[in-house]
């Protein structure tokens, strides 16, 4: 999907097939997450607002859809991601599940803040800066986002895209974070699974 954005946003029907390949995505992260019982139901009840607002969104793209789309792909984002956390934190062997799930939950993660991001400047128009040299029709897209969340995430420093207001900054600290907690955590989790394994 990363790579696919910039070849399809200018494209007519570009967020349309974007919006497939998000169910696909979607789809296979439920299936990739190992829920059970009430967890894959809820699981469910989460995704088909997520895919039904991102397709709609694609043909009617009015504020209050968009916001109702950022929300529940916010939301199901986040569920994808504990259910991954709690699989590398419950299983007792290192496999290439874990090491799939740890970098699928990573990227999940600035996913998931890039909709919360969305939603800050989409409400409150100007919460994101860009340097004009970057940003020369003076708009912050969706786009941009994403690329800002990974920055977030990663913790590689702000390039030319700044938070603005206070709400924007917060939500940046909360990412900065989670980001660090992640690699504390999960990584220490995954390396002591790995020491047990050779033991």
């Amino acid at each position: 999907q990363v790579l696919l954005y910039p070849l399809l946003e200018t494209w007519a029907h570009g967020r349309a097939a974007l919006a497939a390949v998000d169910w696909l995505i979607l789809a296979l992260a439920l299936r990739a997450a190992r829920s059970t019982g009430e967890e894959t139901r809820l699981g469910y009840v989460l995704m088909v607002p997520a895919m039904a607002t991102n397709a709609l969104v694609a043909f009617v793209p009015v504020t209050w859809l968009l916001i109702l789309s950022f929300v529940a792909q916010a939301a199901f984002h986040t569920f994808i991601i504990v259910c991954l956390l709690r699989y590398i934190l419950q299983d007792d062997d290192m496999t290439l599940d874990e090491l799939f799930a740890a970098a699928s939950l990573y990227v999940l993660m600035a996913f998931a803040f890039s909709f919360v991001l969305a939603g800050v400047e989409l409400l409150a128009p100007g919460s994101f800066f860009i340097n004009p040299a970057n940003n020369p029709d003076a708009t912050v897209g969706w786009w941009d986002l994403v690329y800002f969340s990974f920055t977030c995430l990663t913790s590689v420093g702000f390039g030319e895209i700044t938070p603005v207001s206070d709400f924007a900054r917060s939500v940046v600290m909360i990412e900065q974070m989670s980001g660090v907690l992640f690699l504390a955590i999960v990584i220490s989790r995954l390396i002591s699974m790995h020491g047990a394994r050779r033991r």
